[in-house]
């Protein structure tokens, strides 16, 4: 079965599946729309300072699912312009990057953003944009009205490929909207970004070791962006030299339901990478209730037991989720027969 059938199959579960029945039809709308549309994997997100060219150039070699250059923290006001010019160029250069291409632009009111925006969404290869200190709808709606006004035709809304934009929520403001900016956009927001360090400095939160004092905003963030479509975004590991710490923040972000995590080292992708790919065994499962359950659908059957476990829609419908991961990883799905099940 490819990618498309799977998400088709995902929505069909989606729309009927029992336990969606009380979900209010906006936010089905919303989740079965961004099934729809193709999925980009982000399990690494690594950003790029925009104003280092040896970074740049090191950036075209870079595994991670998406690369983002930056323009915001990473740069200095003096070199906010010469970024603006060296990102600009890659972009509209011969080479890029083999994973999604996105830009990470300064907030709505520093003054720099719309000259940001007026530079990279006319370039080639941008993709995606990255919207720091996202504290209200507006800010994702004008964001939007940019790409309608300066982005070739291809990549507004409606277009072959549209540009897609990441809410990155730092704020204690930001948290208590979040369900507004959410839904915005337009179709056009494709995801939620836990910006860990900026969230803390403004709620006063005194980090520590274990993040337990984390663990409410990001379980807030992720249910909030899957009850909207929207993929979710882990915080930076700051510990960039220890793999052991990233692995184990890595692992924990998976099992909040996470799709990716924010990467600020090379270093860092293949350790995320694996985290956030299923394993063998899990897409080899993921197939046999995929495979079982269409078999029993067809045959007029409701819920029924596999190796033990009982089957019904919501297993079915995560099932596909770890198939369409595997996929975008690029691991092989087994194809599956009545004698496997």
């Amino acid at each position: 079965m490819g990618l498309s059938v799977q998400r088709q199959s995902l929505i069909r579960a989606l729309d009927t599946g029992r336990s969606w029945t009380r979900r209010p039809p906006q936010l089905i709308s919303r989740a079965s729309s961004s099934l729809a549309r193709p999925y980009i994997p982000r399990r690494a997100m690594l950003y790029v300072p925009g104003s280092n060219p040896r970074m740049i150039e090191k950036s075209l070699d870079s595994r991670a699912d998406s690369v983002c250059y930056d323009l915001e923290d990473s740069v200095t006001p003096g070199k906010k312009a010469e970024a603006r010019r060296l990102v600009s160029k890659l972009l509209n250069g011969q080479r890029r990057p083999r994973g999604e291409v996105m830009a990470r632009i300064n907030a709505v009111g520093t003054g720099y953003e719309a000259h940001d925006l007026d530079e990279v969404l006319r370039t080639r290869h941008v993709e995606a944009i990255a919207l720091p200190k996202t504290n209200s709808p507006d800010h994702v709606e004008w964001v939007v009205s940019m790409i309608e006004r300066l982005s070739p035709r291809e990549k507004r809304r409606g277009g072959k490929s549209p540009i897609r934009i990441i809410g990155m929520i730092e704020s204690a403001e930001a948290m208590v909207r979040i369900e507004e900016i959410a839904g915005s956009g337009r179709g056009c927001l494709d995801a939620l970004l836990f910006a860990a360090e900026d969230y803390c400095a403004d709620v006063g939160i005194a980090r520590t070791p274990s993040r337990g004092e984390l663990l409410y905003p990001r379980s807030k963030l992720v249910t909030t962006a899957k009850a909207f479509g929207l993929q979710a975004i882990d915080l930076v590991c700051v510990n960039y030299k220890d793999l052991d710490v990233l692995r184990d923040e890595s692992e924990e972000g998976r099992r909040l339901g996470f799709d990716g995590k924010q990467a600020i080292h090379p270093a860092q992708v293949e350790v995320i990478h694996n985290a956030y790919s299923p394993s063998e065994a899990d897409v080899l499962k993921a197939a046999r209730v995929r495979f079982s359950f269409e078999h029993h659908d067809r045959l007029g059957k409701g819920s029924y037991a596999l190796d033990g476990m009982m089957i019904d829609a919501p297993v079915y419908k995560q099932a596909i989720k770890v198939l369409v991961k595997a996929e975008a990883a690029g691991m092989e799905v087994p194809r599956i027969t009545e004698e496997n099940i």
